[in-house]
Parts: structure tokens; C-alpha cells; sequence
């Protein structure tokens, strides 16, 4: 007896590992190759938000990387962008594969944040490898990601310096050649006559002090740091020390103000805090603090013309800190305030701004330094500090 061929299952398994094969190629491209494109796009976000967060802290800490469209703080972000590679290739292998844009608009509508995008993709030449999806005709697939980082203004410091200076004045009253109202390094704050039979009488033109005082014009003046108390005149640079608040109380004696000077309270202090004076000058814990914090960081130096800080273990290969450690956070005081309190007996200051300073070095029992920014904090729920005095920065991802 004869069986037709087309009876014959002879071959059958066949057919079915042709098809289940198709199926399994199906699978693996979605499993491999989808996954070629997970890996990549995550690879390409972590460049974006490296180049974002790079340029942000540009524009935050480096005078000038606004100027020009914000050109140096866009080359510092293209810059770190293309240092990451995405699926072993940099993003830069390929012209325009890395794109910055600043000014770009933030969640809270304002024109000041930096947008890096990251492409590897068939538009921009580069794109991802397809490895089993060529058996079914797709050869490549790309991915872009986007970063936004933001400068933001800061509020708080954890870091504070127990050294409260004055705010600056509009200097109305003017003993000091020349006479001009202009207020200089050599000023004090008077709205009443000091001697003579007219004494503790208001001046008639009586200096006044109003928010912002010290503005980021003021980035680079040198100041030198001199201890002053309550009833000394209030000077640019005369300090009152203060009681740092601490998590269970607040700092008490020589020690805690050494620690203080040379390493972080911790605790966040913000803006229109008030925080209460020290009694004594406390040279030699000033000396020792100064000594251990220059240590961290002994061969920075200040550029008066970049108005920055050179040669810091900050800007070393294997960076120290994110700035240099030399670089403090000072508490600015209410002027006025604290001149009516004098006139009371009130021993607390209201801090209405945090600078940064740079500690160049002590001279004799003062501490000399420059205006400049600093890292800060965003806690909320203190006050404001207006855009032009903003030294303190705090540098985040928004988008």
C-alpha cells in the first residue's frame, strides 16, 4: 500500500521550529535590543544630568559664565556631558550629539536655568546598535535625554562661621574724606552725635539702612575681619561673635567657636534668624580655628582679576570638596537693628544675608579676606533675599 506525500507528516517539526524560531528571534529582539535602548537612555539621562548640573554650578560659582549667552558655563556642561559615554561610545563622537541652552525656562517661569540634551540617535548620526532585530529588518534605534538644572537662590547655611558683620549702609553721614555719601571700608554707621553737649542727639542727616546692603557687585572687595562688640562703632568688617545653634542647645565657650571656625555646625540657619552674641574677643580660638581650616585647602590663592579662587585642591583631579574649603559662609546683621538695640541692651543680631568670603590669612588677630559666592541651602520658610545679593547658591536638578 502507498501513501500520498501530501498525507506525509514527514518534516512537520520542522515548519514548527522554523516559526518557533521566528518567535524566539521576536522575543530576544524585544528582550536584548529593547534593552540595548534601556541601558542607553539611561546612560544618556545620566549625561544630560551630569552637563546640567555641571553648567548650573558654572553659573552659580564661576564670575563671567552667564556672560555671552552663558557660554562658559555651556562649554562646562557639553564639556562633563561628553565625558559619559552612552552604550560605549561618547556622546560627543558625533558633531551636535550634545546640545546647551541658556538662558531656558524653569518650573517657576523664570529665564535662568540651563537645558543639556543628549542624543544618540539616526537624526544625529549616532545611532543605538540593533543586534537580533536585523534578522527582521531593523537595523538601529536611537535615544535622547534632557536634563534642566537651576542656580538657585539659597536661604540657609549649615556651614555658618560664628563672625556676624554689619550690612552695608547708605552712608548719609560722611566724616571721612572724602565727603562724597558714599560708603567705603572706612565708614561707621551714625545717626546720632557721639560727643560733646549734643551727644546721643539724632543727626541731621542720619545714615540709613535698608535690604539688599551688600549686592554681587560687591563679589572681590577685600574686607578684613576685626573683632568688635557690642559697643564698639559698627564698621565694615568689625564681627561680633555668635552662638551658633546646635541640636540641643546652642555653642557655648572657646572650644565650640574653634570647631566652628574650622569645620560645619551642622544645624541650618536661615535668613532673618536671630542668633545671640558671644562676650569676649576669643583670639586664640580664632587663631587655632584659622589655622586648621587654611590646612584643608594651604595652596588656594585669590585672582583679583577673575575675582576667583586659584590652585584649591577643589580644582585637583581627584577634587577635595565641591569649592574650596577656605570658601566660608558669613551671616550678614540687620545694621539698624542691631544699632537700636544697642541703645536697649538687646545682645542678639537678625542675620539678613549670607555671603561667601574667602580666608586669605590672619593678620595679626584679624582674618583677611574677599567677598564671593557659596554653596547654601533650600529649607523655605525664612526670608528673602533679593536676586542682585544673592552670594548663596544652591545648585539642584528641576527638571
Amino acid at each position: 500500500m502507498q501513501f500520498s506525500r501530501l498525507r506525509s507528516e514527514n518534516g512537520a517539526i520542522l515548519l514548527q521550529v522554523a516559526v518557533g524560531l521566528v518567535a524566539l528571534i521576536a522575543f530576544a529582539t524585544f528582550v536584548f535590543d529593547y534593552g540595548v535602548m534601556w541601558v542607553g537612555r539611561r546612560q544618556a539621562q545620566n549625561a544630560a544630568d551630569a552637563g546640567a548640573l555641571s553648567g548650573a554650578v558654572a553659573l552659580a560659582f564661576d564670575p563671567g559664565a552667564a556672560d555671552n549667552a552663558g557660554l562658559k558655563a555651556r562649554q562646562s556642561a557639553i564639556a562633563l556631558a561628553s565625558a559619559n559615554t552612552v552604550w560605549g561610545e561618547n556622546p560627543d563622537a558625533v558633531a551636535n550629539t550634545v546640545n546647551a541652552t541658556y538662558p531656558a525656562p524653569c518650573p517657576d517661569g523664570t529665564p535662568t536655568c540651563l537645558r543639556v540634551d543628549v542624543f544618540r540617535n539616526v537624526a544625529r548620526g549616532n545611532p543605538l546598535p540593533m543586534f537580533f532585530g536585523q534578522m527582521v529588518g531593523l537595523s538601529e534605534q536611537g535615544v535622547r535625554a534632557t536634563a534642566t538644572a537651576q542656580a538657585a537662590i539659597a536661604d540657609a547655611s549649615d556651614c555658618l562661621k560664628p563672625w556676624a558683620i554689619p550690612d552695608k549702609w547708605i552712608d548719609n553721614h560722611d566724616e571721612n574724606p572724602p565727603l562724597d555719601a558714599v560708603w567705603t571700608l572706612d565708614d561707621e554707621f551714625e545717626r546720632v552725635v557721639k560727643s560733646g553737649k549734643n551727644k546721643g542727639n539724632p543727626l541731621p542727616d542720619p545714615d540709613v539702612y535698608s535690604r539688599p546692603g551688600f549686592k554681587l557687585t560687591d563679589i572681590g572687595l577685600q574686607v578684613t575681619l576685626k573683632f568688635g562688640n557690642g559697643s564698639d562703632a559698627i564698621a565694615p568688617g568689625n564681627f561680633l561673635p555668635i552662638a551658633l545653634p546646635t541640636w540641643d542647645g546652642e555653642s557655648s565657650g572657646g572650644k565650640d567657636y574653634q570647631h566652628n571656625i574650622a569645620g560645619c555646625n551642622g544645624v541650618p540657619i536661615g535668613i532673618d534668624t536671630e542668633v545671640t552674641t558671644e562676650p569676649g574677643a576669643k583670639v586664640g580660638p580664632t587663631a587655632h580655628g584659622m589655622e586648621d581650616l587654611i590646612a584643608q585647602d594651604p595652596h588656594a590663592t585669590w585672582n583679583s582679576s577673575t575675582k576667583s579662587v586659584e590652585n584649591s585642591c577643589a580644582q585637583a583631579a581627584t577634587p577635595c570638596a565641591s569649592v574650596s574649603p577656605r570658601i566660608v559662609a558669613i551671616p550678614i546683621y540687620d545694621t539698624g537693628y542691631f544699632f537700636d538695640g544697642q541703645q536697649n541692651g538687646r545682645t542678639q543680631v537678625r542675620i539678613v544675608n549670607i555671603l561667601g568670603f574667602f580666608l586669605e590669612q590672619m593678620q595679626g588677630n584679624n582674618v583677611r579676606g574677599y567677598f564671593t559666592t557659596v554653596p547654601g541651602l533650600k529649607v523655605g520658610g525664612g526670608g528673602n533675599v533679593a536676586p542682585e545679593a544673592a552670594f548663596m547658591k544652591v545648585v539642584q536638578l528641576v527638571r
